[in-house]
């Protein structure tokens, strides 16, 4: 079991936010079959969501049967991902994330995604801001990044910390760099120094945050390997969910 906050997950395996998959269709799908702790939607445009677009909408459907759900917004400015947040919170989210791993062009030219990894001090106001907003809901904010934007410069064992300080109740990294997209073999060693990082961080000011591990989770061994490997409290499960969404 996995405790998020104050939300407490049946199991500590999670359905990732899959860019162009990740539906409510999917999601059900990946229910049904059972082991499933928390499915998170498609990323999530704010402002669409603000505007009412139909694709924004759309990708944020969820319904009784999807709970609990972690919805993912992306964006740069810490006031529109706060009003983001709300409106995910009075739309049935029971986790709001934070994407600060997506590679993408499309995002990570507007300064979201992966990019706030390039800006601390951005990503760590984006978390505060949407901390803040959803505190009083009792709706937990977690965060999703990649060890870094360039192979051989870590950044999250470092900035994770940080964002727990501003309000984000759990981390996810994918042991991937943006510079390695979804090339390579992902790094068990990289999310371990994350693992040890906050660890660290959380015994010094007495309380604990989990840091869920992701990438290259195709079989159940994958699962094994990378907590014994990383000694992470649950695995976010991606791509390897499309073709075996009974793996959980």
């Amino acid at each position: 079991m996995l405790s998020i906050g104050p939300v407490q997950l049946k199991t500590n395996l999670l359905l990732a936010p899959i860019a162009g998959y990740c539906d409510l269709a999917f999601r059900t799908v990946c229910r049904e079959l059972g082991g499933v702790g928390l499915a998170c939607t498609d990323l999530l445009s704010p402002q669409g969501l603000l505007r009412g677009t139909a694709t924004s909408l759309d990708l944020a459907q969820t319904n009784d049967f999807d709970k609990p759900v972690g919805m993912q917004l992306y964006g740069a400015d810490p006031d529109i991902m706060a009003q983001g947040a709300l409106w995910a919170v009075q739309h049935g989210a029971t986790v709001v994330d934070i994407n600060m791993g997506c590679p993408v062009d499309k995002v990570t030219k507007k300064n979201g995604g992966s990019k706030l990894l390039c800006n601390p001090d951005s990503a760590t106001d984006i978390a505060r801001a949407c901390a803040r907003v959803l505190e009083p809901f009792g709706v937990p904010l977690t965060c999703k990044m990649r060890l870094g934007w360039f192979d051989g410069q870590p950044v999250a064992e470092w900035l994770a910390p940080r964002l727990i300080d501003a309000g984000a109740k759990a981390i996810t990294i994918h042991g991937r760099t943006t510079e390695q997209k979804f090339q390579g073999v992902v790094s068990h060693e990289g999310i371990a120094r994350v693992v040890e990082a906050v660890g660290n961080h959380c015994r010094s000011a007495g309380f604990t945050v989990p840091v869920i591990g992701n990438g290259d989770v195709r079989e159940p061994g994958d699962v094994f390997t990378m907590i014994n490997k990383t000694g992470c409290a649950g695995v976010m499960i991606g791509r390897g969910a499309l073709s075996t969404p009974w793996l959980f």
